[in-house]
């Protein structure tokens, strides 16, 4: 018997999925645009025409049947829309997420060679300064991910269905311009110097007391000439004179090079060489093994792994 004649109708399908992926009936359909009485009723159907509950009404959510067929029927429907887009020559739209700094001063130069090694990509890249929010939509052909820099010493955990993976840890230090230090009262001899300097600090002062703990200079809070909301607008401030940053040099390379910026030195004890964090890749799981996904990511390993050796270099510079 031809199996294919039991299987339930795809709007059915879809309908399922969506619920599955975002966890309720009316974010289901807004992800698919339709009514949420049109995905009740869909959902009511299916678990009629299998004989078995699907979610779980007490408690909400799926139940463990509902688990089951929504791991083996998702992957199935996800390819059955690629191979879609495939046969109607729609090139797969990738979104990539960022803070402006790496946005800005890393990314927007290099994009030209992704596109010219993947020129079947459509790439868009989005600086968007919160934290993304990762909603995956079962019938969406925009693929997701996102890179963002974490503390090391982050209590954060990763979301459900997302996968990550550090892409660059670069060292972090202080810069500032030319006529900045050329203004400072005293000579900087070692780091607890810096305390009386002015500092530029952003959000807050979690980076500048990290850095300074790694100097082993111990400070319970930070206080700053001037509070910036991003690492972009820090690193302007600096430039115009008004201070000393923390920066790294996937920020500023091109400022060290053009001497806009200068990286900040001690005449007796050396400032070491301190890495708090890394650049994280993270997309959905179902969005992660897509071959543009896959694309994305090899060309940012390859382009991070290229430049990380002169970067460090450039900022000893």
């Amino acid at each position: 018997m031809d199996m294919r004649h039991h299987i339930p109708p795809l709007a059915a399908l879809n309908a399922f999925v969506a619920y599955a992926r975002t966890g309720g009936i009316r974010r289901a359909a807004v992800a698919l645009g339709v009514d949420h009485a049109v995905v009740s009723r869909h959902l009511r159907d299916l678990e009629n025409a299998l004989g078995v509950a699907l979610r779980d009404r007490s408690i909400g959510g799926l139940t463990p049947e509902g688990h089951e067929y929504h791991a083996r029927i998702a992957p199935l429907l996800d390819g059955l829309a690629r191979a879609t887009a495939d046969m109607r020559g729609q090139r797969p739209h990738l979104t990539l997420t960022c803070s402006h700094g790496i946005a800005y001063h890393w990314l927007l130069p290099r994009l030209a060679s992704f596109r010219q090694l993947y020129p079947g990509v459509d790439l868009m890249l989005r600086p968007v300064d919160s934290d993304c929010r990762f909603n995956p939509d079962p019938i969406d052909t925009v693929l997701h991910a996102d890179i963002r820099y974490i503390h090391d010493e982050a209590d954060t955990p990763l979301p459900p269905r997302i996968c990550a993976r550090p892409v660059a840890r670069p060292p972090v230090f202080p810069v500032a311009s030319p006529a900045c230090l050329h203004r400072l009262a005293h000579p900087l001899r070692q780091a607890a110097d810096l305390l009386h300097a002015p500092l530029l600090i952003e959000d807050n002062d979690t980076e500048w007391r990290l850095w300074f703990r790694a100097q082993s200079v111990n400070v319970t809070h930070v206080t700053g000439c001037n509070r910036l909301w991003q690492a972009h607008l820090a690193l302007a401030a600096a430039r115009a004179g008004e201070g000393i940053a923390l920066a790294n040099a996937y920020l500023l390379e091109d400022d060290l090079l053009a001497g806009r910026l200068v990286r900040v030195s001690a005449t007796d004890v050396a400032l070491r060489e301190v890495s708090l964090g890394a650049y994280v890749l993270r997309a959905t799981k179902q969005a992660w093994q897509a071959r543009p996904m896959v694309m994305l990511r090899t060309w940012l390993e390859t382009q991070f792994d290229t430049d990380s050796a002169e970067a460090v270099t450039s900022s000893h510079h």
